[in-house]
């Protein structure tokens, strides 16, 4: 879950608002609730309710990532100093 947490933190530019949070969170425990239940698919355990659930929590978490945004933040354009660096360095 943290690694869920940080990879959309990162994506959303690293400050999320109080709200972008407890959609961030909400997101990572669905990720995990939705992975175990991937886990019951491949253990041929799944169950009919399971999968009333599993689709229920899909569609909440594609509606999360929907509100988060597809489309990352806008990464920070390099200075001039940063970019003849690294051209440079190329």
């Amino acid at each position: 879950m943290r690694q869920i947490r940080k990879d959309l933190i990162d994506h959303l530019g690293g400050n999320p608002s109080v709200t972008q949070r407890v959609m961030i969170d909400r997101a990572a425990w669905l990720s995990l609730r939705l992975a175990l239940l991937d886990a019951k698919i491949l253990a041929d355990t799944f169950t009919e309710h399971d999968s009333r659930t599993y689709i229920a929590w899909d569609r909440s978490l594609n509606r999360l990532m929907r509100d988060l945004g597809l489309k990352g933040a806008a990464q920070t354009p390099r200075s001039l100093r940063e970019h003849l660096a690294a051209k440079a360095g190329a």
